[in-house]
């Protein structure tokens, strides 16, 4: 059956009963990576430079703003978007425009780093799931958004 979400609202003051909205496998979806992404970027800002708003991209070590225009992106050491590695903290890092876009992902560097970091285990475990296709549901999506909503905000009150 599909997944819902109860939503409850006031109208005029007082409270209605609960709207029942059907949870969208596209826009579930869409909210996890942004929230994942979001996360990962304030992550590595916080790992790199110490500070919210300013990280280093992960293979070329330029310092960008984690937000607005020009900002670094959450890229992918795997390419592609097949669920296994779109949401996946050791394979996404920050990355500047150049690298995650010009560069393809400049993978070389970004396997240097993930080696140097992680070790050749995750390495080999990222490889492994290239092109693996994971199939979620809207529900599914619609925890992984909240849970890494949660995360962010705890890294910001830090």
């Amino acid at each position: 059956h599909p997944a819902y979400d109860y939503i409850n609202y006031h109208v005029g003051g007082e409270m209605r009963k609960p709207k029942i909205k059907k949870l969208k496998l596209s826009t579930e979806k869409k909210r996890a990576w942004t929230n994942f992404s979001k996360y990962i970027r304030l992550r590595d800002a916080i790992k790199t430079t110490g500070i919210k708003i300013i990280s280093e991209c992960y293979t070329c070590g330029k310092q960008y703003p984690i937000n607005g225009i020009g900002c670094l992106q959450a890229g992918h050491f795997i390419p592609g978007r097949g669920n296994s590695e779109l949401i996946d903290e050791v394979g996404v890092h920050a990355q500047c425009y150049n690298c995650n876009v010009n560069l393809r992902g400049n993978w070389v560097e970004f396997e240097r780093h993930l080696l140097k970091d992680y070790g050749q285990k995750e390495v080999d475990r990222l490889k492994a799931n290239k092109g693996k296709v994971v199939q979620r549901k809207a529900i599914e999506w619609n925890e992984i958004a909240k849970e890494y909503a949660i995360k962010y905000t705890k890294l910001l009150e830090e």
